[in-house]
């Protein structure tokens, strides 16, 4: 009596669902595969989803440290004596500081805005990292 009451249920709900369930008869009743739910088709996994984020993050921490790290250094084609080495100073040194404004934001808003936490947290070691490094590039 309760399996039937049960499979009546199950048909109930592959009705409304749109009969996704293969509906099998056996000696004791209705039986039903196993399927996942259409809520579930779309979704991807959630490391798959914070790559993007993270690597754009790292790269442009990478390139913010680089020009800050060759902003003092005269061996750098942007470094002291560059014509333009006064206008890169303020917009770098903006980038250089960003880092862990961004990391603290992006900590008080992980639940709302998790992309945003992820490139924050790639972007802020990085342009730290890059910025102390001593860049014998040329």
């Amino acid at each position: 009596m309760s399996q039937d009451i049960f499979n009546q249920r199950i048909a109930r709900i592959n009705n409304h669902s749109g009969g996704l369930g293969n509906m099998t008869r056996t000696e004791g009743g209705t039986a039903t595969s196993m399927y996942s739910s259409p809520s579930m088709v779309g979704e991807t996994p959630t490391a798959r989803r914070n790559v993007k984020p993270m690597l754009m993050g790292a790269v442009l921490g990478m390139i913010a440290g680089t020009i800050a790290a060759g902003l003092e250094n005269p061996a750098m084609p942007w470094g002291p004596g560059f014509e333009y080495n006064e206008m890169i100073v303020m917009p770098t040194l903006l980038a250089l500081c960003a880092g862990p404004v961004m990391a603290i934001a992006a900590a008080a808003m992980r639940a709302r805005f998790p992309s945003f936490f992820f490139f924050a947290a790639a972007y802020f070691p990085c342009v730290i990292a890059m910025a102390l490094l001593e860049l014998p590039l040329f």
